[in-house]
């Protein structure tokens, strides 16, 4: 479903049914849109208007991207410039939640205050405005036998689906999903996804080796192939084994990474030539032609990439985050095109992660509180649950894979996901309306979180929220809510190995038809297993318990994940911040896809911003993380006077001298969590009046 523009009394707002996402552009008077042509833009959009004014104002100091009428960048205008365009043809990059372009002819001027950016024209003109979700959804289907061969031939199609092999593919939004996967009784690929390829990866014809290329050979546009050791082949005949000294995994793991990275650094030559911390690093350590190496075809750039010695390179590499470990059967085959698209590292290595179970710091929390509160207290409502103190373990049939990302001081946020959480996202109906939340408490004794969270959600002036609270529900008004077509539900109460409780008794979610749930947050104790019931019933992903929980320590949990979620922070980004100030939030993990999101992100990139020091050695270092529509190859750059380059998502900026007024003045631009000395704080909260 395509962006839809709807007139304001201020101006036009463009609303992503899909993401649920909405960005308002405040223009000089009331307009009225009319639909235009979408090639005018001169970029991939879904839909496209045109309106008559003398100036738009953006909703939040932001960089505006200044293109000509060929779609070269002529110039990047930060918050803190002011820019006269003389009269001629532009496309201007106003991109927030929804990829957004403005085509104008005449001059322009460009500057931002500290609460919006503006956009003035001089006199009436008429706009094209376009814009685009940056919501991914398969545009094909591929039938597939089990056999190595056949799969082989099935993930060499996915390329197909880039919309370059430039270094620009590099930028999530030029690459697009791969073909989805299914199993049946003969290979069928559609005709326009069968071609040739000037990449070839050569490996044994077992399931496993097929399931470790997939994203390598999707961001290679590679044909695979039959081959007795693995290997990258070009046309020209050139060879680079796949088979080093630590094993096949962690060699396809460089492959892809050593790539990602000098695309990253080479881009910067094409039509958006942004200032890249990584290209000013890694240049004057490594001897490539940049400028030189943009020109060449994939295979080319290819064999120069791999012919850098990787040591150097390594210090460089990008955070990754995101891993994928799973057994190499037939029945996670139609997760591959999902993990293609996610540039995962697929490991089928077998290690003591691939457990389920507490981490070392859980442990010790649980440990912690079943000495204190759990044997002090002789009130049922001191735990959401039971005493006992177990690990939640998967019932269900259904495949599954464990994915983690790494946080912040490399912690590990765990998620179990079936496919079915991919499929549910992809097949989500889009609709119009308000974002739609659904907070249920089951316990008398716990509303003390229900008065907590109670108007966290929704407290974004500019996003429609619908927050219904609903108390002491039977089985049956239980599994009504599960059922509603709504964007979160938080649930307070009690889960055990029955299910839910209810007034009336015990709701199994793995006996509910379906589930229009798009994420939640079950704060309980031992709801891992009640998750998973929920993704397999229509959910997409979700935040539960491994173990017992101390209500003391859910509420703050509980607290924290509303207002993150609310900003529009991921699944497994907000359980990384939560970690942070609360030991409790060890014994929290993920099922289904940990990238959900419930709204658009406060910043255009969800960030948070890490802070040490004192006045005189102040330093700022911020953590971007990826998201459903933000993925890796997106860039950042904070608004800091001394930051004058874009740093490539996921990863952090690495720590950055600042004074106390430029942290003010950063703190002042948005709502954004800030950790420091151990403890989450909010931006705006540091702003002085």
């Amino acid at each position: 479903m395509k962006p839809k523009f709807e007139p304001t009394r201020r101006g036009v707002e463009i609303i992503d049914p899909i993401e649920r996402h909405r960005y308002h552009l405040e223009t000089g008077s009331p307009v009225t849109p009319s639909a235009a042509d979408t090639d005018r833009i001169g970029f991939p959009i879904g839909s496209a208007v045109t309106v008559t004014t003398d100036s738009i104002t953006l909703p939040k100091p932001d960089t505006v991207l200044v293109r000509d009428s060929d779609g070269l960048m002529l110039t990047e205008v930060s918050p803190t410039e002011q820019v006269g365009l003389p009269p001629d043809e532009y496309t201007l990059d106003l991109s927030g939640p929804l990829k957004v372009y403005a085509r104008v002819t005449g001059s322009v001027q460009v500057f931002s205050d500290r609460e919006k950016t503006y956009l003035t024209f001089g006199t009436e003109t008429a706009v094209h405005l376009g814009a685009r979700s940056l919501h991914k959804r398969p545009a094909r289907t591929i039938t597939t036998t089990t056999a190595p061969t056949d799969l082989m031939a099935a993930v060499s199609a996915f390329g197909s689906e880039l919309k370059t092999t430039s270094p620009e593919r590099a930028y999530p939004t030029l690459r697009g999903h791969p073909p989805r996967l299914e199993l049946g009784d003969e290979l069928r690929i559609p005709a326009p996804l069968d071609r040739d390829h000037s990449v070839r990866i050569a490996v044994p014809e077992t399931l496993r080796h097929v399931f470790v290329v997939a994203p390598l050979a999707y961001y290679l546009d590679a044909e695979v192939v039959p081959g007795s050791s693995p290997r990258i082949v070009t046309e020209s005949g050139y060879t680079q084994s796949l088979d080093g000294s630590d094993g096949f995994e962690p060699a396809v793991k460089r492959a892809l990474q050593r790539t990602f990275l000098l695309d990253c650094v080479v881009r910067t030559e094409g039509n958006t030539p942004l200032p890249s911390r990584k290209r000013r690093s890694i240049e004057p350590v490594i001897d490539l032609d940049i400028a030189d190496t943009y020109d060449r075809p994939l295979a080319e750039r290819l064999e120069r990439y791999l012919e850098i010695p990787y040591e150097k390179l390594e210090p460089h590499l990008p955070d990754w985050q995101f891993e994928t470990r799973l057994e190499p059967t037939a029945d996670h085959v139609p997760f591959l095109p999902f993990l293609a698209d996610d540039l995962a590292v697929v490991t089928t290595r077998e290690s003591d992660r691939d457990r389920a179970g507490p981490e070392p710091v859980a442990e010790r929390a649980i440990d912690a509180f079943t000495r204190d509160d759990f044997v002090r207290s002789t009130q049922p409502s001191s735990v959401r649950g039971d005493t006992r103190v177990e690990t939640a373990t998967d019932q269900s049939a259904v495949p599954t894979v464990q994915q983690s990302w790494t946080g912040i001081d490399d912690t590990e946020i765990v998620s179990t996901t079936s496919v079915t959480a991919y499929r549910n996202d992809i097949g989500r109906t889009p609709k119009d309306g308000p974002i739609e939340i659904e907070v249920v408490c089951n316990d008398p004794d716990m509303r003390e979180e229900l008065e907590s969270v109670n108007g966290t959600y929704g407290s974004r002036t500019r996003l429609p929220f619908e927050t219904t609270i609903h108390y002491d529900l039977t089985t049956n008004d239980l599994a009504a809510v599960l059922a509603k077509d709504s964007d979160f539900l938080h649930y307070i109460g009690h889960i055990d190995d029955e299910g839910f409780q209810c007034s009336d008794g015990k709701l199994d979610a793995h006996t509910v038809d379906t589930v229009g749930i798009k994420a939640f947050l079950l704060n309980a104790c031992r709801s891992h297993e009640q998750g998973l019931h929920l993704v397999e019933r229509g959910s997409i992903g979700g935040i539960v318990t491994l173990s017992n929980v101390v209500n003391s320590g859910a509420v703050s949990v509980g607290v924290l994940v509303s207002q993150l979620l609310n900003l529009g922070f991921s699944l497994y980004s907000t359980l990384d911040i939560a970690r942070q100030e609360n030991i409790v939030g060890q014994q929290y993990q993920l099922v289904g896809d940990g990238r959900t999101t419930i709204t658009q992100s406060e910043t255009r990139i969800p960030n948070v911003c890490l802070v040490s020091g004192e006045r005189d050695t102040l330093t700022a270092n911020i953590v971007a993380y990826t998201a459903a529509n933000r993925r890796h190859g997106s860039v950042l750059s904070p608004h800091i006077d001394s930051v004058e380059s874009y740093f490539v998502v996921p990863g952090e900026t690495g720590p950055i001298s600042v004074t106390e007024s430029e942290l003010e003045a950063l703190f002042d631009e948005a709502l954004f969590p800030v950790i420091r000395n151990g403890h989450v704080q909010w931006s705006t909260d540091l702003v002085d009046d």
